[in-house]
């Protein structure tokens, strides 16, 4: 009689076992539930490259960071303002490889958003060297791999900060004109009373009598004051970007030259004009052009705190259809190294208080609105020119003699 032999099976894999724990066993997967499966897989693949295409096509940096500042995920725009590639970013600390800091960022909202688990914003002035951000930090909430992380959001401000601080300025220049405007009213009438009883007793003296001659240069201050007066009142009228018309530009110089020539008297500084013959009309905003003039001649007046020489000179260009107004100075120059930035806002080497560093920013805007453009040149020690090109009055016909 024959022994019969038992069936031998092969060793159950580890696989085998967590199938038959799930009820399903391997060799019963249908083809079907291979294919759902697949395009499980599938799904949750395309999910994520969805996911790392949308993180990626935002424009600003954004970052996930633990709650120690390491960078755990970050987008394309995180690594182009870093200068760094992604995958060396991951595992850094944020404020090392993007903001290139020692030491976490002032007023950083990460800990207040781990602390609250609400969404936070706060403004970092220099958080990047010269760069300025709004950084917006948000919780991850509930998922709980990802507690202890936050999403941080970093959008450049610092153009727009540099926009405000002009708008305030130019705030601030309406509010002196209006000042300026209120006070030269108010000097009018003492001074049309003046003017008045000294044309009266003028009348009432002989005109060889010695105190005939004084009340005559009475009458000469008196009318000088009305004509400054007069130029101020002009200048502070509030004008519209669009208020364009044609104009002599030595005509514009000479309505505000009187108003600063004092002032540079008393630093101990001449100026001189010289102003070409039959110089064409130029069109723009008179009033604009002399904010230009007026922050030049600021600019010249404060390079020479020992006093100097101020040159005006307008001229007609040989090459083009344009005038060319220069203005030379015999003060302390500027530095090489700082010839190219001095158009820039903000940038200044001036003592506190004297400058805000916007005034050839604005200058600079100014020109260019009128479709013209201003240079400089500079060497430190011997002093500083700038050349401002404006064209011609399309409209005008005449040459001024």
């Amino acid at each position: 009689m024959t022994r019969a032999t038992k069936k031998r099976h092969p060793p159950k894999t580890k696989n085998d076992k967590s199938a038959s724990r799930n009820g399903v066993s391997a060799k019963s997967s249908s083809p079907r539930e291979v294919e759902s499966l697949k395009k499980l897989v599938d799904q949750i693949s395309h999910a994520k490259q969805m996911w790392q295409a949308t993180f990626d096509a935002i424009l600003d940096p954004v970052m996930i960071i633990s709650q120690d500042y390491q960078i755990e995920r970050a987008n394309l725009a995180s690594a182009t303002v870093s200068g760094i590639e992604i995958r060396k970013m991951i595992g850094k600390r944020c404020y090392e490889v993007f903001a290139k800091r020692d030491s976490t960022c002032p007023f950083c909202p990460l800990q207040q958003t781990l602390k609250t688990e609400r969404p936070d914003s706060v403004f970092i002035d220099k958080m990047r060297p010269n760069e300025d951000f709004q950084v917006s930090s948000y919780p991850f909430g509930p998922v709980h791999d990802r507690k202890g992380s936050v999403v941080h959001h970093y959008r450049d401000v610092t153009e727009e900060k540099v926009l405000q601080q002009k708008l305030m300025q130019s705030e601030k220049m309406v509010a002196i004109g209006m000042l300026a405007g209120g006070v030269a009213h108010e000097i009018n009438n003492p001074l049309g009373g003046i003017l008045a009883f000294t044309q009266l007793a003028m009348k009432e003296i002989d005109e060889g009598h010695r105190v005939h001659g004084d009340l005559k240069e009475i009458e000469g201050a008196a009318l000088r004051c009305k004509k400054i007066v007069e130029n101020l009142l002009n200048f502070s009228r509030q004008t519209k970007d669009s208020d364009r018309s044609s104009f002599d530009l030595p005509q514009a110089i000479e309505k505000i030259l009187p108003l600063f020539r004092l002032k540079l008297k008393s630093m101990g500084i001449d100026v001189e004009t010289n102003y070409d013959q039959s110089l064409p009309l130029i069109s723009g905003n008179e009033s604009r052009l002399q904010q230009v003039i007026l922050n030049l001649l600021t600019n010249a007046s404060q390079s020479m705190p020992e006093g100097g020489k101020i040159t005006l000179r307008v001229r007609r260009s040989e090459t083009n259809g344009s005038v060319k107004l220069v203005v030379k100075d015999s003060g302390r120059g500027i530095r090489k190294e700082h010839l190219s930035r001095i158009f820039d806002p903000y940038f200044t080497t001036k003592a506190v208080g004297e400058g805000t560093g916007l005034g050839l920013s604005i200058s600079y805007s100014i020109i260019a609105e009128h479709g013209g453009r201003i240079e400089a040149q500079s060497e430190w020690g011997k002093g500083s020119q700038f050349t401002v090109t404006l064209p011609v009055s399309r409209d005008s016909t005449k040459e001024v003699s």
